[in-house]
């Protein structure tokens, strides 16, 4: 685990200023919706929703462009021959896709709650709504790792993009865990008065669901070759 950190921490590192502008993605979105004064609650609330998704695409997209950047730049040799098995490499990955989100949540949580206090309504919503994305963006960031292995970026991002949208269909139609758990974030009000009971059985569930998810991907990733030629 310590040295998926490491690797993590330096990954991060290198991304910094893109991670740092993404963070303040919620502010600058509270700042517009605000400039004609109060704003109407329900641009709020699809403001919020749209925040939900942004979260959750920035960690499909990153999960699934890191081990191509690492394979065309050759780092993933260097790393690799210091005693990290790649299981641990891909959880470095899995950590360096999820930790922006933690960031970008801390803004949404802030940003929101200030909206719910302009528009005089409890904000326990927005509190459900960053813990339901924490959750869903570990689910995400295992799923991007996954397809990474087996398809180039580009590709690997629209597929992981497309398995979120996957999900809410699945969602739509009862498919416990993931599906209904993402269906509940993008139909839940500021107020938060219509959490499902299931949520936390899904949150779990969705735990549950990234665990397999990443348990594929480092067997997979174990037994192929690695990529070594510019995409």
């Amino acid at each position: 685990m310590i040295k998926a950190w490491l690797i993590a921490r330096r990954l991060l590192w290198q991304n910094r200023w893109l991670f740092f502008m993404l963070m303040l993605w919620p502010y600058v979105m509270t700042a517009i919706l605000c400039v004609g004064g109060q704003p109407d609650p329900d641009d709020v609330l699809w403001m919020l929703h749209q925040e939900c998704f942004a979260g959750l695409a920035l960690v499909a997209v990153t999960g699934s462009t890191l081990l191509g950047n690492e394979q065309r730049t050759r780092r993933i040799i260097m790393v690799l021959s210091r005693a990290v098995s790649r299981p641990q490499y891909l959880l470095s990955l899995l950590i360096t896709a999820w930790l922006p989100l933690l960031l970008y949540a801390s803004g949404f949580v802030v940003s929101g709650i200030f909206m719910a206090r302009l528009l005089h309504k409890p904000c326990q919503g927005i509190l459900v709504m960053a813990v339901a994305q924490l959750v869903l963006g570990l689910w995400a960031a295992a799923i991007s790792v996954f397809w990474s292995i087996l398809l180039p970026q580009i590709v690997a991002s629209i597929v992981s993009v497309a398995c979120l949208g996957l999900a809410a269909y699945m969602g739509q139609i009862g498919m416990i865990g993931p599906g209904r758990l993402l269906l509940a974030l993008f139909q839940m009000s500021i107020a938060g008065k219509n959490v499902p009971v299931t949520m936390g059985v899904d949150a779990v569930l969705s735990v549950f669901a990234a665990g397999v998810w990443f348990a594929a991907a480092s067997w997979l990733f174990s037994r192929r070759d690695l990529n070594l030629t510019a995409e």
